[in-house]
């Protein structure tokens, strides 16, 4: 029998990360078990996950025995070894697996405790290749405003969103530029999407222009971002930041954290646009979160010119999760999860796309099993809906058997990859239920 447990409050000695202090003196929900796409409280409700342990990693759904089984595995055979002038075989065979399935020219990869740390990486292999070529003041990154990059270190330079999470760590390392991100919705440059040249993108080459670009190590971004709810950007703009990176010989590092291993219903995000990243990031799905791992994975030009790389994490290449990564993709392979996202995508995007008579509903969007309701209080305007009614959105949710999240001004869903219709149709009718009885309470 499990043991028992009661809510998270204030005698509890748990740290918990970005909940408010009011949120435990009302109580915290303690998750105690999960099951495929579903997931259990201390009291024993059952709830639909549908965004995959919230932030996203759960893509082969929870309670794999396979997954623990390839932990346990390795952990008996070589628990550790350092990943400095040694190596070991899982991160070996990780490796070589990343290599067949990355994007065309992806074929280096090293491996870290998780998706922050896979950023800090890229950004240090980054200025090696430019130290290593003569470039040694090249030490910026260009970002977007609108970007979540992780919040470690250099890293945390290129958040431009969450703010908190970066004006309570300021002053930061210097050398972070910013542009405005794809968010066609409601433009930040107020341009209509039919006449506006893709003035986000092209404004790369005016920021680098102005900051100097004898200074500019690597662009980075989300190919498809969380920030504002699962917002693809329009079929044209990788290829303008493509064509401008080069222009100005910087590095384009494509933020696979969130968007790898089958979450936009193909295998990296980068596959839905006519790139070629020199590095990408990756972690979340590739062990689907069952053990913390991150990675990078850059191309052989990248690596060339290094000829140390100047660098040490105590659990980088760890065996462990390294196995436990290989046994994911092999799952995900063998189930052909990725071309259930993309089919169950379609299915929840049409159901979705259902609800936009509704008057707060401003615009659905959504790739694979990555989808979001933009909601606003006036279609017209594209006013912003009241936080405090997206927080009740949520609350209502989960009464009902659902836990969701926002991004902006965005409910976010991003389900386990095993997802069928029918639990669909049941978070269908619950999400409209939920907005049916908010915009009754604002009188909309």
């Amino acid at each position: 029998m499990e043991k028992r447990v009661k809510k998270l409050d204030h005698t509890s000695h748990l740290i918990l990360h970005r909940t408010s202090q009011k949120e435990v003196r009302d109580g915290v929900t303690v998750i105690v078990k999960g099951e495929g796409i579903w997931v259990y409280d201390q009291n024993g409700k059952r709830y639909l996950d549908l965004d995959a342990g919230v932030t996203r990693p759960v893509h082969v759904g929870h309670g794999s025995k396979e997954l623990a089984q390839a932990a346990y595995d390795q952990m008996c055979r070589l628990a550790y070894f350092t990943p400095m002038s040694f190596a070991n075989v899982p991160a070996m065979e990780l490796a070589e697996v990343l290599s067949g399935i990355a994007p065309a020219g992806i074929n280096r990869f090293i491996f870290e405790c998780g998706g922050s740390e896979a950023v800090e990486t890229a950004m240090k292999l980054a200025k090696h290749y430019h130290y290593y070529r003569g470039d040694k003041g090249r030490f910026k990154i260009m970002s977007r405003r609108g970007a979540y990059h992780g919040v470690n270190g250099i890293g945390l330079r290129a958040l431009g969103t969450v703010m908190p999470m970066r004006q309570v760590m300021e002053p930061l390392a210097p050398g972070a530029a910013f542009i405005e991100s794809p968010y066609c919705y409601r433009c930040p440059h107020h341009l209509a999407p039919q006449n506006c040249d893709m003035a986000c993108a092209r404004d790369l080459a005016r920021i680098i222009e102005f900051e100097g670009p004898e200074q500019f190590s690597a662009f980075i971004g989300e190919p498809i971002q969380q920030a504002y709810g699962a917002l693809k950007p329009p079929a044209e703009y990788w290829p303008i930041i493509r064509d401008i990176c080069d222009r100005y010989g910087i590095l384009l590092i494509i933020d696979e954290v969130i968007c790898g291993f089958g979450r936009t219903g193909k295998m990296f995000a980068t596959e839905h646009f006519d790139v070629k990243p020199d590095m990408i990031t990756m972690a979340k799905g590739l062990t689907s979160g069952y053990v913390p791992l991150g990675a990078v994975g850059c191309a052989d030009k990248v690596m060339e010119p290094i000829e140390v790389f100047n660098h040490l994490h105590t659990y980088g290449n760890h065996p462990v999760p390294c196995a436990v990564g290989v046994k994911n993709i092999e799952i995900l392979e063998r189930d052909r999860l990725v071309e259930n996202s993309a089919a169950m995508g379609d299915y929840f995007l049409d159901g979705l796309k259902n609800l936009q008579d509704h008057p707060s509903v401003g615009e659905v969007r959504g790739t694979g099993l990555w989808l979001a309701i933009d909601f606003t209080i006036d279609k017209k305007s594209r006013a912003p809906y009241p936080t405090a009614n997206l927080m009740n959105l949520l609350a209502r949710a989960k009464k009902k058997g659902v836990i969701t999240k926002t991004m902006g001004l965005a409910l976010e869903f991003a389900p386990p990859l095993t997802i069928r219709k029918d639990e669909i149709d049941f978070a269908l009718k619950v999400v409209e239920a939920c907005i049916t009885e908010e915009e009754k309470a604002l009188g909309l």
